[in-house]
């Protein structure tokens, strides 16, 4: 039996309707009742029939941060997805670093307690170094010292480290390391985030330039990889090196929005501190703070060329790809539908 943490979420979500496809039953890990509106969503976005997909799903209760329910959990299992994480920058620190880092601490030994055959750990570009000055950033490129990085991209080191403990000793697992992940959620949390304010009409852009990657294109991925012999290793996942002016411009496009034309550069970092200093004040969370300002304004390119040694993939075009997610969301929007 197959295993998925985070099976509410958007990876989660669209790994098990792309495990369904070749398995009759997944087992999906849930802290409390089954939130069946979550993945039906995701389903609604493959089929006209997700209750018939729904029926397939066994719900486990289990929690990252809890040991000994994970023990339960994986009883049985013979293969884990860990998907489980917090990607909102605007969450807390702690929380962050407890539910990703703690939380595959916790994944990994519980593997380990029952035997399980393999596990597949999404990470992010976020945990690889960011150093382009020998060209596109790949798995070996190493990580300058002491560079600040961001509390997420912090929390994602320290899980790749959790699996690398487990590697040692005797884990069979891998880690894909997925550019920023585009796809339909219910909640459209993460690059979501981005959708939603593309619907409104931004007029904003920043002039940063960073890896891409269809939210299918990573379940199929992962999927590759766990039926490979690969085992202790890990991998870019991305479709393309996008600017993010372009991204913004093609959602504007597929919701029918005007594009952003206003940019912002490294005045947006002095900017930002303004609004964490006034939210802090306010008791509010800005949209923006100067770790992401930073981030959105740097200019990556990151090359996927080990995933594509190995395997024979063709990664979906981002624009179709985004234009496929709004094309969707916006009739989903014009649909009554009831959750259960």
């Amino acid at each position: 039996m197959i295993l998925v943490t985070g099976a509410t979420g958007m990876v989660g979500g669209h790994l098990i309707w792309h495990l369904l496809q070749t398995n009759e039953r997944i087992a999906a890990l849930t802290r409390s009742h089954a939130n069946t509106a979550d993945l039906r969503t995701v389903f609604e976005f493959y089929t006209n029939t997700p209750d018939q997909y729904l029926s397939r799903v066994n719900w486990v209760k289990g929690d990252v941060l809890d040991f000994n329910s994970l023990e339960r959990a994986f009883e049985g299992m013979e293969y884990i997805y860990h998907c489980a994480a917090i990607v909102n920058l605007g969450k807390n620190y702690n929380d962050m670093i407890l539910t990703n880092a703690k939380g595959t601490e916790n994944v990994v030994n519980a593997a380990l307690c029952n035997k399980v055959k393999k596990l597949c750990f999404v990470s992010s570009i976020a945990a690889v170094s960011d150093d382009i000055s020998h060209g596109p950033i790949d798995e070996n490129t190493p990580i300058e010292p002491d560079k600040p990085v961001s509390t997420y991209s912090e929390s994602k080191m320290l899980a790749e480290k959790e699996i690398e403990k487990g590697i040692q000793k005797g884990l069979n697992a891998v880690i894909v390391n997925p550019g920023v992940i585009l796809g339909i959620s219910k909640k459209m949390t993460g690059s979501g985030e981005l959708f939603k304010l593309a619907k409104k009409g931004l007029p904003f852009y920043t002039f940063g330039k960073t890896a891409y990657v269809d939210v299918r294109d990573v379940c199929k991925a992962m999927i590759f990889l766990m039926n490979s012999n690969i085992n202790g290793e890990r991998f870019i996942i991305a479709g393309e090196n996008c600017y993010h002016r372009d991204i913004l411009r093609w959602m504007a496009e597929g919701y029918h929005t005007y594009r952003p034309f206003i940019g912002f550069g490294k005045l947006l970092i002095p900017v930002a501190g303004i609004l964490e200093i006034i939210g802090k004040i306010a008791g509010f969370t800005p949209l923006i703070d100067r770790s992401s300002a930073r981030i959105s304004i740097s200019l990556k390119e990151y090359s996927v060329g080990k995933f594509l040694s190995r395997f024979d993939f063709t990664f979906t075009p981002i624009r179709k790809c985004i234009l496929e997610i709004c094309e969707f969301d916006r009739k989903r929007k014009k649909k009554t539908v009831l959750y259960p």
